[in-house]
């Protein structure tokens, strides 16, 4: 099967490398005149990692990754350690560690592994029009390239689901948080008495202080040399205009109340610092085209908030997601392809990520809404959930939990088995075969 992937990004890298490891014909079209992947760390889970790992990435992951031995979550004020999620025991419970990576490193290893794997990749190919019954692209260039199928994976401002869609299309729309991003050099970290412990190089632990309406995350990237800082607040105040004088006031002031060892990291920031609104895309009507020749995938069909870490996981998901249902419907013995199959292929596809991934994407708000709460009231039900591992009804559902439970996501066992262990080949399969 010949396709072409719409978007050099995290997500069509990961479809990319998944589609030439089946022996698919892969063409990436990214409209950049060269290769770049911006952004800081991510967080990446346990049951994208073990795709990438099966697909031939783990030592180059593992040599350029970091696992925390836990995330402490605590209260902002008094730095009280209201709860420890066991993130290095990950690994034994789903079958693949919990890690954080710089954005670029990682999408450098897939970039690297698609082309060894026979993926070709067009740079300034800028995709101007689809024709998505015919299985075609029309470049800036006047070049028509066609394929079985079209994928979409062009991120969170996609110009082909704006086409896929028209007046349907939700765009990206903001969740009512924005996020802080500045670094510190761990060295400094460790050479402070103060805030030495933030930055244990031994176990690389990520330190999470919640209050009502602000956060601060902390995490180690680039092999332990820089500490990851994200402040999450509300997004009411343009900031784009602003120096690096005027972040650092507004940081200051938004953060004085926050405990000793959260001014002093602040105050040691590098003079790098960015804000960065959240945005969303809304559930969308269908992902596919009628014709079954063109698919969304990733952020384009479904980018979310961060306050689960899901947001690059799901695209790996997808990618796994639509693989497994082609290799099932399209196998590449088959000289010819089936349209009538792969038709049925985007149906079963569409099925089994559309509902998983709205359910992601509200539990990953509620997630953050909770850890930001203001009501004191439901706050205290929540440091009570965090200090006693949950407090809400054993019986209900993980997604209940996830999405109305008086808990910070991640901090739920439960939940986290819901996210994690989620087995999507099994789950892709089951659709699939429903459908036939």
């Amino acid at each position: 099967m010949k396709v072409i992937i719409v978007g050099a990004g995290i997500a069509g890298l990961s479809l990319a490398v998944a589609l030439a490891k089946s022996k698919h014909h892969v063409i990436i079209l990214e409209a950049a005149p060269a290769l770049a992947e911006l952004g800081a760390g991510v967080q990446m889970t346990p049951q994208a990692i073990k795709y990438l790992f099966q697909w031939g990435l783990k030592d180059d992951i593992m040599a350029s990754s970091i696992v925390p031995d836990e995330m402490f979550v605590r209260d902002f004020a008094s730095g009280e350690e209201l709860d420890a999620i066991p993130a290095g025991q990950m690994e034994d419970r789903y079958g693949a560690p919990y890690i954080v990576v710089h954005r670029a490193v990682l999408h450098a290893i897939l970039h690297k592994h698609a082309v060894n794997l026979g993926a070709k990749l067009q740079l300034d190919s800028k995709v101007v029009n689809y024709e998505f019954e015919n299985g075609a692209v029309n470049l800036h260039n006047g070049t028509r390239l066609t394929a079985d199928l079209v994928v979409g994976a062009d991120g969170i401002n996609s110009f082909s689901r704006k086409l896929l869609l028209r007046d349907l299309d939700p765009g990206s729309t903001p969740t009512g948080w924005a996020a802080i991003r500045m670094m510190v050099e761990v060295t400094q970290v460790k050479a402070d008495p103060l805030i030495t412990d933030i930055a244990n190089l031994e176990t690389h632990s990520s330190h999470l202080w919640i209050a009502p309406g602000k956060s601060c995350m902390t995490y180690q990237i680039k092999d332990g040399t820089l500490l990851n800082i994200v402040l999450s607040h509300p997004d009411d105040i343009d900031m784009s205009k602003f120096t690096l004088d005027e972040y650092r006031a507004f940081v200051k002031d938004l953060f004085e109340d926050f405990e000793p060892r959260v001014q002093r990291l602040l105050q040691l920031a590098l003079p790098k610092i960015q804000n960065f609104p959240v945005y969303a895309v809304a559930p969308l009507p269908n992902w596919i085209d009628s014709s079954g020749r063109f698919t969304l995938l990733g952020d384009s069909a479904h980018a979310m908030a961060f306050y689960l870490s899901m947001g690059v996981s799901l695209a790996v998901e997808d990618a796994v997601s639509l693989v497994t249902v082609l290799d099932m419907a399209c196998p590449i013995s088959d000289e010819l392809v089936d349209y009538t199959r792969l038709k049925l292929a985007l149906q079963a596809f569409q099925h089994a990520r559309m509902e998983r991934v709205k359910d992601i994407q509200d539990a990953s708000l509620h997630a953050g809404n909770m850890a930001h709460v203001g009501d004191g009231v439901v706050r205290e039900k929540l440091y009570e959930a965090l200090r006693t591992d949950g407090v809400d009804d054993a019986a209900a559902s993980e997604v209940m939990l996830a999405t109305q439970g008086v808990t910070y996501g991640l901090a739920d066992q439960r939940v986290r088995d819901w996210c994690y262990g989620h087995d999507t080949v099994k789950y892709m399969k089951e659709c699939y075969e429903s459908m036939i």
